[in-house]
């Protein structure tokens, strides 16, 4: 599901890219282009939009079967915070890198004047960006993707706001959306290997590619420490004290209705398997058994 997942994204949202050109530019006899696809602030919300719409989509129908990553950077960053084993994220990224060549492969075969003048949607990075300020976005805005991710994902909070695994697609597609919006003018936003493996393979322009790996993984890595050490405890105090938010009525000599229940259940089952112990007996002449009924409340009683 991994591969079809990011097949489906990279198809969606790369299409987006190259099919969002407003030119009509042609190619020279040797295939290359002849004009260039201009980046105006509604094609940049196009093509968010398009980005965080795809990924919300595809997590709701990807996530019951292997969790939805479609995201190496999210694989590593979940491994690292030990919610996957390392077979899965070794058998998940793969699937992911080769889902989205896929995706890509299938972008230029639909309209390859457009995928040439578009750059085949390939990350790189816009003139006057250094590769220090590239990294730096690349990994805070991967950190923010992480961070959202452990939490949606996270079991304890889940217990105390139920909407928490539901509304996870959202989020993330959400935060997708802002991303892009941020990162787009500035280096094409990967906040996603697999995003950017897809394009660079099926274009064979690997130029920065390293950046699009290194700044992904490092704020996907930063996130699931920081997670798992620091707000991941929180959240478990959180849920102990949050777990019973209304004051539960007062028993003569007692506690709460909470701090009575279990021993006194235990208490109760107890005292039954001692009754049930006396009460019984064994009727050797009859050879039958016969249980003492424990007394039951009359219907005057009740």
């Amino acid at each position: 599901m991994e591969f079809l997942g990011s097949l489906l994204f990279l198809f969606t949202s790369v299409g987006t890219v190259v099919f969002s050109c407003n030119t009509s530019g042609a190619l020279s006899a040797g295939g290359t282009a002849t004009a260039t696809c201009s980046l105006d602030e509604s094609r940049v919300l196009v093509i968010a939009l398009g980005f965080g719409i795809s990924i919300f989509c595809l997590i709701y129908l990807v996530a019951p079967f292997s969790g939805g990553h479609l995201n190496p950077a999210v694989t590593i960053g979940l491994l690292v915070g030990c919610r996957i084993t390392l077979l899965r994220a070794i058998c998940f990224i793969p699937a992911q890198l080769a889902g989205a060549t896929v995706g890509t492969a299938l972008v230029k075969a639909v309209n390859k004047v457009d995928y040439a003048i578009s750059g085949g949607g390939a990350n790189a990075l816009s003139n006057g960006t250094e590769l220090g300020g590239a990294w730096t976005l690349e990994c805070v805005l991967t950190f923010g993707l992480m961070i959202i991710v452990m939490a949606a994902t996270d079991s304890g909070r889940g217990r105390v706001a139920a909407h928490m695994t539901v509304l996870a697609p959202l989020a993330v597609g959400l935060w997708v959306f802002v991303a892009n919006l941020v990162a787009i003018p500035i280096d094409g936003c990967s906040i996603n290997p697999a995003r950017s493996f897809g394009p660079a393979a099926v274009s064979h322009n690997w130029a920065q590619h390293w950046l699009y790996w290194v700044g992904p993984l490092s704020g996907a890595i930063l996130a699931g420490v920081f997670y798992s050490i620091i707000m991941e405890p929180i959240a478990v105090n959180i849920v102990d004290e949050t777990a019973y938010p209304v004051k539960l009525p007062q028993f003569p000599g007692s506690g709460t209705m909470r701090e009575r229940g279990w021993q006194s259940l235990k208490e109760e089952i107890a005292n039954a398997d001692n009754d049930i112990g006396e009460d019984t007996r064994v009727d050797d002449s009859a050879t039958s058994v016969t249980i003492k009924a424990a007394a039951l409340p009359s219907t005057q009683d009740v």
